[in-house]
């Protein structure tokens, strides 16, 4: 049996009136794939949110555990629930050491929500730097080794975000976030804004480069083609809640 490496249970996020998501449990393993799909609105990308310690809608939690067994026991919601957003605040604030080394994210829409003004191979060095262990190598040979893992030549090391494609961005944004070397990689919407062929690659290339880091991933994703060929297994969510 894999080990788990983040374990959230009964998961019940409340926003303006409503329950954004309710009774929502997770598990990622390491060298697995677990996706997380739904219709738009149905709470996603909160819920993945959540995972990081991170829940910015108001009141915010009101139930669940949120633990990452590949580091501790510990229930980092504990303390936090139907406690209102200075709670919120101080759980993003508590959960900072574990993102970036334990947890790592590629974002939706990589072309613009990677950072503009810095250099790939400076956000790939800021990420090798949030390692739990340092590299036992030079951080060049890192990141040009990580940009070859992702399909990338090593130029794109003095390349800005606006200078490369759109799947090159998401390429870059795969190797930025596997840079920090995290045992946890959670994928939200990588296929957005590409079409159908590159959609698949890099999915794909999401694939191998995870599971040949040994990481659990967490895949967010509204392409039921994609959640079926890839994944081990399925939390699905059903839609917008009623009244909280």
């Amino acid at each position: 049996m894999a080990d788990v490496l983040l374990e959230v249970r009964n998961l019940r996020i409340a926003g303006p009136g409503r329950l954004i998501v309710d009774g929502v449990d997770i598990v990622v393993e390491a060298g697995r794939v677990t996706a997380l799909c739904g219709p738009s609105g149905a709470g996603k990308s909160v819920t993945a949110r959540a995972c990081m310690g991170l829940v910015d809608v108001a009141p915010g939690l009101v139930g669940g555990s949120l633990r990452y067994p590949g580091r501790s026991d510990k229930d980092w919601f504990k303390g936090h629930l139907d406690a209102g957003p200075r709670a919120m605040t101080r759980l993003a604030r508590e959960t900072t050491e574990m993102r970036g080394g334990y947890l790592s994210y590629s974002p939706q829409a990589a072309s613009s929500a990677l950072n503009p003004g810095r250099t790939i191979g400076r956000q790939m060095e800021i990420a090798v730097g949030r390692r739990e262990k340092p590299p036992t190598k030079d951080v060049a040979d890192v990141i040009v080794e990580l940009l070859h893992e992702v399909g990338l030549a090593p130029h794109v090391v003095s390349a800005l975000p606006g200078q490369l494609s759109g799947g090159m961005c998401q390429r870059a944004a795969l190797a930025i976030a596997m840079a920090s070397d995290p045992q946890v990689l959670l994928a939200d919407e990588p296929e957005t804004g590409l079409d159908p062929v590159l959609r698949r690659q890099v999915v794909e290339l999401l694939l191998s480069v995870g599971k040949a880091h040994g990481c659990g991933i967490l895949l967010i994703s509204h392409h039921e083609d994609t959640v079926t060929r890839i994944a081990d297994s399925v939390v699905r969510l059903s839609g917008p809640k009623g009244a909280a």
